[in-house]
């Protein structure tokens, strides 16, 4: 428990009445993750709101880290944004579409010659982005007691061994879970597989291709797969774990998987700008990364009659669009979509209200219903 918890207000553009906002919400929105960090439930609360394209709340509660003499999270603090990368991943996939470089519905095995097997076959772009494929789901996804190990410990280890075993085929090993385009299994190394997928259509890697095609053009200069040395103590971490990838980041060479599922470092600020880019149609600053027609592929459902038994649950006509969830069922528009991170963080945009909201609530204790869910809510219920 923390027993000051501070409380900071970072640039805005505009006042919440300016944009149609009630700014008494902000208050309760605070005083909600006050709660929320005096129990020890999260560590710390960040977060971003922009409407018409106007920041007019940008705030942060807590500690960066979880010690007692951490510095202040501050609104401009970096934090790993883990999945959200995924939603980079996809605009990636979609603005080489948009060029001629790839297909929607190419097979996989075109570009990855591991997939020219009858198991993987008939796995495509598609596939991968709508997390439809039929390969493993991340660990725990089906409650399964004893998990296999995260993607990128196995392939640390199969490298410290030297099995000569290639990543990929680490991947797709094993049997299927289901025909490609029947369920929806959500697969973090699907999203590694379409980095690599990037890297090979692109001829640059998938870091360099993020940098130069994405973040870069858009303005996000507080944005990176590894962290510079001189941003590192502004990043906030929860546990030994996170801040030793920051401070001693393991070299990455060419025979490693891409971080395309999980692996951007990021800010409010630049998680919101390319927020706004999604909101623009594809255009921010000048800059025009993905088509319209993109966009409205991305934000729109692209299943039907797909079910989701992950995580406990049983859904049987599950909607998701291309890297981008949509199942909302709260005070958000129809039409919202959203991508969150582990961690925990989010960022949503919803187009009838020209509203985005991206926030951090770090905690060592992992998504809760408290600091994700009621928060939107709440967030939502300002708009006037």
């Amino acid at each position: 428990m923390q027993t000051t918890i501070s409380n900071h207000e970072g640039w805005t553009d505009a006042s919440p009445k300016e944009v149609g906002y009630n700014p008494k919400t902000l208050d309760r929105l605070d005083a909600h993750y006050m709660d929320l960090i005096s129990k020890g439930t999260i560590q710390a609360a960040s977060y971003m709101l922009s409407r018409k394209g106007k920041i007019f709340a940008n705030r942060s509660l807590g500690k960066l880290l979880p010690d007692e003499n951490s510095p202040d999270l501050e609104p401009d603090s970096l934090r790993k944004v883990y999945s959200i990368t995924k939603a980079f991943t996809a605009v990636a996939v979609l603005q080489l579409i948009d060029r001629g470089k790839l297909a929607l519905h190419q097979s996989v095995s075109s570009i990855l010659p591991e997939f020219n097997t009858d198991m993987h076959r008939g796995i495509t772009i598609f596939h991968l982005l709508t997390h439809t494929s039929g390969l493993q789901g991340d660990p725990g996804f089906h409650m399964e007691p004893y998990s296999l190990p995260w993607y990128e410990w196995a392939v640390r280890e199969m490298k410290t061994q030297n099995s000569g075993i290639g990543w990929i085929t680490m991947l797709l090993a094993g049997p299927v879970h289901n025909k490609p385009g029947k369920e929806w299994i959500y697969n973090s190394s699907g999203f590694v597989l379409l980095g690599e997928v990037i890297a090979k259509v692109s001829g640059k890697s998938y870091d360099e291709y993020i940098r130069d095609e994405i973040t870069q053009p858009l303005g996000m200069n507080r944005t990176f797969m590894q962290v510079p040395e001189e941003f590192r103590s502004q990043v906030c971490c929860t546990n030994e774990w996170e801040l030793e990838q920051v401070l001693n980041p393991k070299a990455v060479d060419a025979d490693f998987p891409p971080r395309a599922g999980n692996g951007l470092y990021s800010t409010l600020e630049d998680l919101t700008r390319f927020g706004q880019m999604m909101l623009n149609g594809g255009e921010a600053g000048g800059s025009r990364i993905i088509s319209t027609r993109a966009v409205g592929l991305h934000t729109t459902n692209q299943l039907s009659g797909v079910v989701n038994n992950g995580w406990g649950g049983r859904q049987t006509d599950y909607q998701f669009g291309l890297g981008w969830s949509l199942d909302h069922f709260d005070l958000c528009s129809k039409g919202t979509f959203s991508h969150e991170g582990y961690g925990p963080s989010g960022l949503y945009v919803d187009p009838a209200e020209e509203l985005i909201f991206t926030f951090f609530v770090p905690s060592a204790k992992g998504f809760r219903n408290e600091s994700v869910v009621t928060p939107r809510a709440i967030a939502w219920s300002g708009l006037l």
